[in-house]
């Protein structure tokens, strides 16, 4: 099972701690970090925006990635939501080993 990290911003903080608790309690990620207040600078529908997030980042591996999504699209107060995928190419052997312990089936 690959390991990979899942990064998704979000409205606030609230948001962010509802979506984190979610994925961590339905196994579908093995733990979620928030990194508080960041600044996004952004086009949206045809103009400049910008706005304070909240980001999270959870470590999963790749196959719980559609069901991840699935709950985040459904907690997550944007219509497109950032979700973004990325691999981890190499880690902590014991650390990764935790991550695909968490969410087994």
């Amino acid at each position: 099972m690959s390991v990979v990290l899942v990064y998704i911003t979000c409205a606030g903080k609230e948001e962010a701690r509802a979506i984190a608790q979610e994925l961590v309690t339905a196994r579908l990620a093995a733990c979620v970090n928030i990194l508080p207040e960041i600044e996004s600078f952004f086009h949206w529908e045809g103009r400049f925006d910008q706005a304070r997030e909240t980001a999270l980042v959870a470590k999963t591996v790749m196959a719980k990635v559609p069901d991840l999504v699935a709950a985040v699209r459904k907690k997550h107060s944007y219509s497109v939501p950032a979700i973004l995928v990325l691999p981890v190419v190499d880690g902590f052997p014991l650390f990764l080993d935790w991550v695909r312990s968490e969410v087994a089936d």
